[in-house]
């Protein structure tokens, strides 16, 4: 069973502990075809970038480095953070416009738009263990927050390590993914989600992605769970989208007709 490509990576640009220039050695040496450098957006606290302007840079950096580069593709993205139960992101849509792809999910310690969203969201997660009705209003605002960011951030590939830090109504964020074309991840770094929750979106259809989410360089490419995850739910390898010898990133990038390199 072999890998396309690897499209969730961080490097020191938010809380990797890898350079870019690791990130694309460590992916030939998985013989990968395509890698993408997705850092975390500015507003998680702490591990983001420091400001969105970082990633065109980036992306500059990266189109130097691989004018040469034989037989990998390096593609730069970024990890966007959910901020309230509208579904707004953190980086600036003139900049996501310039990304190659982008990713998004909820995120520990995001900061809100508003009070009242860091109380509907995070102080609300932080309670659930107090009581069955906080812990469903928690699980209702989470999945509603997503589903608005999928909906209203038509740039959205991949929706990112889904009910992990925050659980969600799975089946509603699956079918939101298949309304908007987002690829459901499966995040191996996180080993996450769990079996149960990847059968509830094999249930309803989704086409699924394959990351490491690797901060490390010999992350890069391990992709063992998801693979055995596959294996194990008999899942259509056809949806998964970064498997086998098909297209890669041609085949399911929403700006893949306007990619530049």
């Amino acid at each position: 069973m072999n890998f396309t490509g690897d499209y969730h990576t961080h490097t020191k640009m938010s809380d990797g502990r890898q350079t870019k220039e690791q990130v694309i050695k460590a992916a030939q040496k998985k013989g990968l075809k395509e890698v993408a450098i997705t850092d975390h957006g500015p507003l998680a606290a702490g591990i983001g970038v420091k400001q969105p302007s970082d990633y065109l840079e980036l992306k500059e950096k990266i189109r130097a480095l691989t004018l040469d580069l034989e037989n990998l593709l390096v593609l730069v993205g970024a990890e966007a953070n959910i901020r309230d139960l509208n579904g707004t992101l953190d980086i600036p849509e003139n900049i996501v416009e310039q990304l190659d792809l982008l990713i998004a999910g909820l995120h520990p310690y995001t900061l809100p738009e508003r009070l009242s969203d860091g109380i509907n969201i995070f102080l609300t997660n932080s309670l659930r263990h107090f009581g069955k009705s906080i812990r469903e209003k928690a699980v209702n605002n989470n999945t509603k927050a997503c589903v608005e960011a999928l909906y209203r951030n038509p740039g959205i590939d991949i929706i990112a390590h889904p009910g992990l830090f925050f659980k969600v109504h799975m089946d509603e964020l699956s079918k939101a993914c298949i309304k908007n074309r987002v690829l459901f991840e499966i995040n191996c770094g996180h080993e996450y989600p769990g079996i149960s929750d990847i059968m509830e979106a094999d249930r309803h259809g989704v086409d699924f992605i394959i990351n490491s989410d690797a901060h490390f360089e010999d992350s890069v490419g391990k992709l063992d769970y998801g693979k055995h995850v596959i294996e194990k739910l008999k899942i259509d390898p056809d949806r998964v989208v970064n498997l086998g010898p098909g297209e890669g990133f041609k085949r399911w990038g929403k700006k893949w007709n306007i990619y530049t390199y």
